[in-house]
């Protein structure tokens, strides 16, 4: 059963609330699939995936570790050519270098090569900065292109601006590996 073409927004019609039968029903119960996937310091979570043999369609909506008939956590889109999207356009595969023009100012991210290597912490006040108090929350994790080979990169648990001249070529050879939508809860 195919999606229609506005399915592959993000967030879309998919929330916290949504439940294992509501996705069966619109996307067929043949295209989810309960799965572990590594988590920080690694940890397995558990989480439900739509099209999981589908690279350009998988979808990983992460489930409490605790309770899995929790409200889903998080939506989670990876690796260059999977269609889903944000409405701001920002997909997998995109460069650091549009992500950057699309944020209209810097970002900072950290380190490679550790559990949160290359995640996004700062928009510097840019158009993609999640905003205090929104009702989602977008994370980006970035990743050395694929066919870049063994380019030099910041490494460990710091922050690295974007525009950092100790990196040159990282504009074009780092791109947007994972893609996360969570809706954060009181208190957070």
């Amino acid at each position: 059963m195919p999606a229609p073409a506005n399915d592959w927004l993000l967030p879309g019609e998919l929330g916290p609330m949504t439940t294992e039968a509501e996705l069966a029903a619109r996307y067929g119960k043949d295209n989810l699939r309960e799965e572990t996937l590594p988590g920080a310091e690694a940890e397995p979570i558990p989480a439900l995936v739509l099209f999981p043999d589908d690279a350009g369609k998988r979808l990983e909506l992460v489930l409490d570790a605790q309770d899995k008939d929790a409200p889903i956590q998080e939506l989670r889109i990876r690796g260059a050519g999977n269609q889903w999207h944000t409405a701001d356009g920002l997909h997998p595969g995109m460069t650091l270098a549009e992500l950057v023009e699309r944020n209209g100012a810097p970002i900072t991210f950290y380190g490679f090569d550790w559990d949160y290597g290359g995640t996004v912490q700062d928009w510097h006040g840019g158009k993609l900065a999640n905003p205090q108090g929104a009702r989602l929350f977008r994370r980006v994790r970035l990743a050395v292109r694929e066919g870049a080979g063994d380019i030099a990169r910041p490494l460990g648990d710091a922050g690295y601006r974007s525009d950092d001249p100790r990196w040159p070529g990282l504009d074009k050879n780092l791109v947007i590996d994972e893609l996360g939508i969570s809706w954060p809860g009181e208190g957070d």
